[in-house]
C-alpha cells in the first residue's frame, strides 16, 4: 500500500461474504500481478450489489485496502461513473439520459412523467424502497433517444405508454416474489381451489368430448350433393296411322294434278306443281314417319319406293 491514510480496522473480508470475494479473486487474476487498478471496477460494480445498490466511504476503503491501491484511486471511479451511487438508493434505479441528444427528443417529459407516476422527484426514492430517479449523462444510446437504463437493461424511444410498462413490469415481478407468511391457509387455498378447479375441467373436458362426438356424427350423416340432372320424358302413346292408305290418296293427288296441268299449262307450270306436290308429299310423309317409329325400316323404304315410281309415272304423263 502507498502513502495514504485509511482506517486499517476495515477489511473487505469481513464486510461481504465469501462467494463474493471469489469473484473479486477472478477478476484480479485477469490482470498482471504489476496492474492492480483495472479490478477497481468490477469489484465496485460487486461489492455495490451486495450493499442494496450503493456504496459506503467504508466499503471504498476496504476495497481499496484489498487491491492494495490508493483510497483516492477507489473514490475517482466510483464518483466518475453513473452506474455508482454513493448514497442509498431503490432496489430498482431508474437512470434517465438527459444529454443532448435525449434532450431534444424530450427527456424532460419522460423525468416528468416518471415524477407523476412515482410521486418522487430527481434524486429520490419512493417510501417503499423500490424505485430512484437518477439523472445521469449520454449512455451511448443516442439512436433511440429518449431511454433510460434500469436493472441493466436499456428501454429507448420512450413514450408514456412504454414507461408505464416498464414501471407495472417491475411491480408485478416484485409482487410475485413476495412470500405470504401463513403457509398453512396457503395450502388449504391451494387445495380448495385444485378441488374445485379440477371439477371444472373434468366438465369441461365432458362438454369437449359431446362436441366432438356430434361433430362426427355430423359428417357422417352429411347428405350426397343432388345432381342437377334433366327430367326424363316418357314416351308419349302414339296412335297407329295406316301409311299405306296416305300414300295411295298421295299417288292419286299426283295423278290428278299432273292430268290437270298436262290439259292446262306448260309444262314449265306442271314441273312447278310437281315440286310442290312433292313438298306436301314429303311434309306428309314425315309426319307419318314420327308418329309410327315403332314399326321397322324396311316396310318404310318400300313405301319410298312406291311413291318414286309414282312420280315417274306422274312425269311421264306430264311430258
Amino acid at each position: 500500500m502507498t502513502d495514504f491514510n485509511y482506517d486499517k480496522s476495515l477489511h473487505l473480508k469481513d464486510l461481504i461474504p465469501d462467494s463474493e470475494i471469489k469473484d473479486i479473486d477472478i477478476w484480479i487474476k485477469k490482470y498482471p500481478g504489476n496492474r492492480k487498478r483495472p479490478p477497481i471496477m468490477p469489484t465496485l460494480k460487486i461489492v455495490q450489489e451486495y450493499n442494496g445498490n450503493y456504496l459506503t466511504t467504508d466499503m471504498m476503503q476496504a476495497v481499496a485496502e484489498y487491491l492494495d491501491v490508493p483510497h483516492v484511486a477507489v473514490y475517482e471511479v466510483a464518483t466518475f461513473y453513473s452506474m455508482f451511487n454513493l448514497n442509498k438508493m431503490g432496489k430498482h434505479v431508474l437512470s434517465v439520459c438527459t444529454n443532448i441528444s435525449c434532450s431534444l427528443r424530450g427527456s424532460e417529459k419522460v423525468v416528468k412523467h416518471l415524477e407523476d407516476r412515482l410521486n418522487i422527484k430527481l434524486g429520490e426514492t419512493t417510501e417503499d424502497g423500490l424505485f430512484s430517479i437518477k439523472e445521469v449523462e449520454c449512455m451511448a444510446a443516442c439512436g433511440g433517444a429518449p431511454m433510460l437504463e434500469v436493472d441493466k437493461v436499456y428501454h429507448e424511444n420512450l413514450t408514456p405508454e412504454k414507461i408505464d410498462k416498464i414501471l407495472s413490469g417491475i411491480a408485478s415481478t416484485n409482487l410475485a416474489s413476495v412470500n405470504l407468511s401463513d403457509s398453512k391457509t396457503i395450502e388449504n387455498v391451494e387445495t380448495k381451489t385444485t378441488e374445485d378447479s379440477s371439477k371444472e375441467e373434468v366438465l369441461e373436458i365432458k362438454i369437449k368430448e359431446k362436441k366432438k362426438t356430434q361433430r362426427k356424427k355430423k359428417k357422417e350423416i352429411k347428405p350426397e350433393p343432388i345432381l342437377h340432372l334433366t327430367p326424363v320424358k316418357q314416351p308419349v302413346k302414339k296412335t297407329a296411322v295406316n301409311i299405306e292408305k296416305e300414300l295411295d290418296s298421295i299417288e292419286k293427288e299426283i295423278v290428278k294434278e299432273m292430268q290437270v296441268s298436262s290439259k292446262e299449262g306448260s309444262k314449265k307450270e306442271t314441273k312447278k306443281k310437281m315440286e310442290t306436290v312433292k313438298k306436301k308429299a314429303d311434309k306428309k310423309i314425315d309426319n307419318s314417319a314420327e308418329k309410327q317409329e315403332d314399326k321397322p325400316a324396311e316396310k318404310d323404304e318400300k313405301k319410298m319406293s312406291s311413291l318414286e315410281r309414282a312420280m315417274l309415272r306422274s312425269s311421264d304423263n306430264g311430258e
